[in-house]
């Protein structure tokens, strides 16, 4: 888990489901997992939560992947209002999210934390046989792989074998 890091619960979201060659990964597959999920998370970990996890990570991950549009995440969009409390510090912004949709929102609002003017900072691991995501916080914005001791010396094995095969 991230649960340090800005993005968090989005990272984690879109990263809580991998199929790895021995079977299914998911720590939403169960109600009691994903209510734990939840609860680790700042949630309370509900009936209504879960389900609403459920239906937004699929649509966040095609998402992410460019499979799906950013209209498919209208529900949850939509499910947020603004709105300013003025007090003797100046404005502090409020968020009001629909509780049906709370947790597709929270993960629409940290995905809007992290586009930038150098593009977004959260993306899928470069490695074509890696399912997870990354967020970025290079100062580039240039990292590929979601772990350097995993993807990364991977790739780079395969580049150094290629190029001595060649040789």
């Amino acid at each position: 888990m991230t649960t340090d890091a800005a993005g968090s619960m989005l990272l984690d979201l879109v990263n809580s489901r991998i199929v790895e060659p021995d079977g299914v990964h998911d720590d939403l597959e169960t109600d009691a997992a994903a209510s734990a999920w939840l609860v680790a998370h700042g949630e309370g970990g509900t009936v209504g939560e879960i389900a609403d996890a459920r239906a937004v990570r699929p649509v966040l991950v095609g998402f992410l992947r460019g499979e799906r549009g950013l209209a498919e995440l209208e529900p949850w969009t939509a499910a947020v209002s603004r709105h300013p409390v003025f007090g003797a510090d100046g404005v502090t912004w409020l968020d009001d999210i629909e509780p049906a949709r709370r947790i597709g929102a929270r993960a629409m609002l940290e995905w809007a934390s992290l586009q930038g003017a150098e593009g977004s900072r959260i993306r899928p691991c470069a490695a074509s046989d890696c399912q997870h995501f990354l967020i970025d916080t290079s100062r580039a914005n240039s990292r590929k792989w979601h772990s350097m001791e995993t993807c990364g010396n991977r790739a780079k094995a395969r580049r150094h074998y290629a190029r001595t095969r060649q040789g």
